[in-house]
């Protein structure tokens, strides 16, 4: 006799209403707690990359004006509140002889005579021997017509002006420059100008004063900027206080 045994059934199981809505509160709370972690990451990580850009603009902007201040021609830097001009040198040399020839004879100390004698006439080039300020350099009338070699092939060179050189320097130095270049705030930006060109150094620059101080023998002429910043994003200030000592001399 077959005997049947009962059957069980599982019950089956499920979430209550009041369950899931724990579980969605909890799961909100975590996705919001997240977010906000993500969010604050992102943020900082963009604005350390806006301050590094200030701040590589500034060391760029310090670093290329240093350069270019440094090889001025001697006496030839003026300020004017936020902006520093001065002309910059080409080619030197020391003299020989008397200078106030219409040809004078140089030993090149910067370019080599075969450079000095790629100078062509032009108005951008000229011949400094003891000049006092950049008005001087400006008014400079003796424009260089044309270079040759020194005599004997003895790596000398032959300048020859359009007028005797009324001018001597102390240490017999000449100076072959050119047009004068600045760099000037505009409207929180900071560019270099040199004859019709005007490019951009630096942006979101705050304020830019340069004073001048000494000429000549007496310190070379010390070049005091003050460069600031203003971060457009973090709103953060950044000052920076630089020297540069003018290394030519007359």
């Amino acid at each position: 006799m077959l005997t049947t045994k009962p059957f069980s059934m599982r019950k089956s199981q499920g979430f209550t209403l009041m369950e899931m809505v724990i579980a969605l509160v909890i799961l909100g709370i975590i996705s919001l707690a997240i977010g906000s972690y993500l969010q604050f990451g992102a943020e900082g990580y963009v604005s350390t990359v806006s301050r590094d850009r200030v701040q590589s603009q500034a060391r760029f902007a310090l670093e290329k004006m240093t350069r270019e201040i440094r090889h001025a021609a001697p006496n030839s830097l003026a300020s004017t509140g936020s902006c520093i001009s001065f002309y910059p040198i080409y080619y030197a040399g020391f003299t020989l002889g008397n200078t106030r020839t219409m040809s004078v004879e140089l030993v090149p100390i910067i370019g080599t005579a075969e450079q000095w004698q790629t100078i062509s006439s032009s108005d951008k080039l000229a011949l400094a021997a003891g000049l006092g300020n950049s008005a001087e350099y400006a008014e400079q009338p003796f424009k260089i017509n044309r270079v040759d070699a020194g005599p004997d092939g003895n790596g000398t060179v032959l300048v020859n002006v359009t007028a005797p050189l009324e001018n001597r320097s102390p240490a017999n130095r000449a100076y072959a420059y050119g047009l004068p270049v600045s760099f000037c705030l505009e409207a929180n930006v900071l560019r270099r100008k040199f004859g019709n060109s005007s490019v951009v150094i630096a942006e979101q620059v705050s304020g830019f004063d340069v004073a001048v101080n000494g000429k000549g023998l007496e310190n070379n002429s010390m070049v005091h900027i003050n460069l600031a910043f203003q971060d457009g994003r973090t709103g953060e200030r950044f000052s920076y206080e630089h020297t540069v000592q003018v290394i030519n001399v007359l």
